[in-house]
């Protein structure tokens, strides 16, 4: 039997609205299904199929596609309506969907205004930045994911106006800290957790504006300086302690049901400034009137089932995939500064009225990528609509067994993992990653201290997944800066510990762990930690 799942009257109204149907599938499957086409962080050596010049590439060699750089790719030097076909009724949309797929040169990355720093994606305006995702208006940043308007960051994962700052999560305006997660407005701190206006703080939970704390205890400055001596943060053994001691510091206290500021009649988590959203998580308002949406904001309003969009403009999204600012877009990925667009993919600059497009620029009135005049095009569509209902395509997201990309090349492994065999039963492409003969990798010395300029030439191993990676030269500056013990997992395996330790898209109906009041929760019933509702957690704060 069919999972269940709900659909409020508010969703069924949008899709009347947009002339759409009732989906078929519940919201994480959706989700998983959409994010099966968002290769955020996999990049490749690969040469340009239009100039032949070296290019780093969403997209590994061996893949069937045309791939151009982006400034080919951007440039008047080829018309991507040359590849329009006509539609045939006597075959499945998403069949011949593919094969355009297949036709079309296809963007080498998501990386604009950028300098020296080729080897980022979905980016902007970045200034010396490597192998920085989804990130924009940044400088001297490295290892991380969604990081905006900062400077020296390393290894970090959704954090905002900080600067020389490591391994922080959710933070927002932070300096010259390390480990910390759901903080803001801190500085010079080591392991905070929910802090907010403090400085010189090490160890501590739920602390707002205070100064030289311990372990959630006061010292005098002189104390603190005294006391902190006794933390070797340079030793990677002794971090690694600490993390454990932590962690269990961080359950003795009371965790808020979720991160709502500013919000109206909205459940999820990660919500600022929103009105009217239901079952969201990571936007960044203003927004309003969203449902199932993930990672969003920014004015979006009139929004279901969609992530990784937004920007002013944005309204009547549904099942849309990395896009923003337009207007009844639907069934949709990467579609940027375009309105009514349906089942297109990677579509921009002002297009409107397409159908079933990919990699097209400024165009209007097309299906599968060749143009009709308007009064055709409005006849053809309402036929493939007809035919696309007979089919049980009407109204289904692309299948992810059409992807650009292999299951474990996307974020849908990330937030959905399968193993090999998983992905093979259920039709879906796997890459293995290249294996290259290291052995057990070079030792690294415990300290920081104690490494010397030698391991940049050393290949390390890393010591959970066997993948190899190296130290690079503005790295190990940083490293030594910040007195950081040099890591023992390579750069994606960092990152997928920092996923983990993020609460999932998901939320429970469960009781304040205090007064037994009713509350909506990313904290799943098995888990650890104390949760509250808002009174009960505002008063254990702030008393």
């Amino acid at each position: 039997m069919a999972d269940k799942f709900i659909i409020t009257e508010w969703e069924q109204d949008l899709l009347r609205r947009m002339e759409l149907p009732l989906p078929t599938l519940r919201p994480e499957e959706r989700l998983r299904r959409r994010l099966a086409r968002r290769n955020e962080r996999k990049i490749y050596k690969d040469k340009c199929d239009l100039t032949g010049k070296p290019m780093i590439s969403l997209y590994s060699p061996d893949k069937p596609y045309k791939v151009y750089s982006q400034d080919a790719w951007w440039s008047d030097d080829w018309d991507e309506s040359e590849y329009g076909r006509d539609y045939d009724f006597n075959r499945p949309f998403f069949e011949q969907f593919y094969e355009l797929q297949l036709a079309v040169p296809r963007l080498s990355l998501m990386n604009t205004k950028g300098e020296n720093s080729e080897y980022c994606n979905i980016t902007t305006s970045n200034k010396n930045c490597y192998l920085v995702f989804g990130g924009d208006y940044n400088e001297d940043c490295m290892y991380s994911t969604f990081c905006f308007h900062s400077q020296d960051l390393h290894d970090t994962y959704f954090v905002e106006e900080s600067k020389l700052s490591y391994e922080l999560i959710d933070c927002v305006k932070m300096y010259a800290s390390k480990y910390c997660r759901n903080s803001q407005n801190c500085r010079d701190s080591v392991f905070l957790y929910d802090c907010r206006g403090c400085s010189n703080c090490t160890f501590c939970v739920g602390l707002r504006n205070k100064e030289y704390h311990i372990f959630n205890k006061r010292y005098s400055k002189d104390e603190y300086e005294a006391k902190m001596k006794e933390f070797d943060f340079g030793s990677y053994s002794a971090v690694e302690e600490m993390k454990k001691k932590f962690d269990e510091f961080r359950l003795e206290f009371p965790h808020k049901f979720a991160n709502l500021v500013n919000t109206e009649n909205s459940f999820g988590d990660n919500l600022v400034n929103t009105k009217n959203a239901y079952n969201c998580f990571d936007i960044s308002g203003p927004a309003e009137d969203l449902k199932d949406v993930y990672l969003a904001g920014w004015g979006i309003k009139d929004a279901a089932s969609s992530d990784h969009v937004g920007h002013a403009g944005c309204e009547l999204f549904y099942e849309m995939l990395g896009s923003i600012s337009g207007v009844n877009c639907a069934y949709g990925s990467f579609v940027w500064h375009a309105n009514d667009t349906h089942y297109c993919d990677m579509v921009v600059q002002n297009s409107h009225d397409l159908f079933g497009c990919t990699n097209m620029k400024k165009a209007s009135y097309c299906i599968l990528n060749k143009q009709y005049s308007k009064e055709e095009y409005f006849k053809l569509r309402a036929r493939i609509i007809e035919h696309m209902k007979s089919t049980g395509e009407w109204g289904e997201f692309f299948p992810m067994n059409i992807s650009p990309w292999a299951y474990n090349e996307t974020i849908a492994h990330d937030l959905f993992p399968m193993t090999r065999e998983e992905v093979s039963a259920a039709g879906l492409k796997w890459i293995e990653e290249e294996e290259k003969e290291i052995g057990s990798g070079a030792d690294i010395p415990d300290s920081i201290d104690d490494v010397g300029d030698d391991i940049l030439d050393k290949s390390l191993v890393c010591k959970k997944s066997g993948r190899p990676y190296k130290i690079n030269e503005k790295e190990l500056k940083f490293y030594r800066r910040l007195r950081i013990p040099i890591p023992r997992l390579a750069p994606e395996t960092r990152n997928e510990v920092r996923l983990s330790v993020r609460n999932p898209h998901q939320v429970w109906d469960r009781k304040c762990d205090k007064c037994g009041a009713d509350i909506r929760t990313s904290y799943s019933p098995e888990r650890p930690e104390t949760v509250y509702c808002e009174k009960c957690y505002n008063e254990a704060i702030y008393g």
